[in-house]
């Protein structure tokens, strides 16, 4: 797994910072991408998609409604961008309320639902201020730290890449794993 600091730009669009960006296009430039987060980044489009209707995304629906929606095509993406809010206060700046994507039960949910997706060998590259990415068909190949500076909190940037097309083929019990 490939690990790396470096210092970035805080911006409101995640991909408005160079560091992110450049992330985002080695994993997934000329790639069919989906983006259930995606404010304002076009990087997905039409494939884009935030609950807020004053963003430039092609849909705006609640995440889980938006990915059954995939599902119920039955269609599958060589990667994903995956960037939620942070946190509690980052979703009612952006929402208006807080729990709106931080709930435990719904980020699994919406992690399974998003990794169930993407094609084995595709990505997901993750923002947030953790690694983790609750899907057990995927293998972490790159943690990269962007430091703000001063007492802001670093943006951790993971890229996930799907090894397995299905549970069956891991060997595990998906029930057993909850």
């Amino acid at each position: 797994m490939k690990l790396s600091r470096t210092f970035g730009m805080q911006t409101k669009d995640t991909l408005r910072c160079k560091e992110a960006f450049s992330v985002v296009k080695e994993y997934l430039e000329g790639k069919q991408v989906v983006d259930p987060f995606a404010r304002n980044c076009e990087f997905a489009y039409p494939y884009t998609n935030d609950i807020n209707p004053e963003t430039k995304a092609q849909d705006h629906m609640d995440v889980e409604e938006y990915l059954e929606y995939w599902h119920r095509q039955q269609w599958m993406f060589d990667g994903a961008i995956y960037d939620p809010p942070f946190s509690d206060r980052q979703a009612k700046e952006a929402y208006g309320q807080t729990n709106l994507y931080t709930l435990a039960g719904k980020v699994l949910r919406v992690e399974r639902s998003l990794g169930d997706l993407i094609m084995p060998g595709g990505y997901v590259v993750k923002f947030g201020y953790n690694s983790n990415f609750s899907h057990k068909a995927f293998e972490c190949v790159e943690i990269k730290l962007l430091r703000y500076g001063g007492s802001m909190n670093d943006m951790i940037i993971s890229v996930h890449k799907k090894m397995f097309e299905t549970f069956k083929d891991m060997e595990i019990d998906r029930d057993a794993e909850e």
